[in-house]
């Protein structure tokens, strides 16, 4: 009967650790197989309003490495008829290089242009292949 007990025991406490014995694997991300994209969905920028401008830096990721470049293509929203762009991406396409599962591209940013306190910007992320998916990347900017 004892034995009985200790097994039934380490069988439960077996079925309760598997699941977080197996979200703990190597594959620590969430990210979906095959994703490239932003690193993050949100990104929350606080800044002095007085500032002209400034460089903010985006890393671009793959989940897993490839033989081969890939590249990407990044948007912004165009900015509302009679205000000037918050925002300006310094290139359109990045590409992420064999062997490497990230690359970092830079867009500045003019805080003395918006027109509130606090304003979302939407940045797109577009794979150049067939099966990519699009990625957002929304950035809170915050004055201070």
């Amino acid at each position: 009967m004892k034995k009985l007990k200790d097994l039934s025991t380490k069988a439960l406490f077996l079925s309760i650790m598997l699941p977080f014995l197996y979200a703990c694997s190597n594959k620590s991300d969430n990210y979906p197989e095959g994703y490239v994209g932003f690193k993050q969905s949100k990104l929350l920028e606080e800044h002095d309003k007085e500032l002209a401008e400034y460089d903010l830096s985006i890393a671009i990721i793959a989940t897993s490495k490839s033989k081969e470049d890939r590249t990407v293509s990044l948007s912004i929203p165009a900015p509302t008829s009679g205000q000037a762009a918050i925002i300006s991406l310094t290139e359109s396409q990045v590409t992420i290089k064999a062997g490497s599962k990230s690359a970092t591209t830079v867009v500045k940013v003019f805080p003395n242009r918006m027109t509130f306190k606090q304003q979302n910007i939407t940045l797109s992320c577009t794979p150049q292949w067939k099966e990519g998916t699009t990625s957002r990347l929304t950035i809170l900017l915050k004055q201070k």
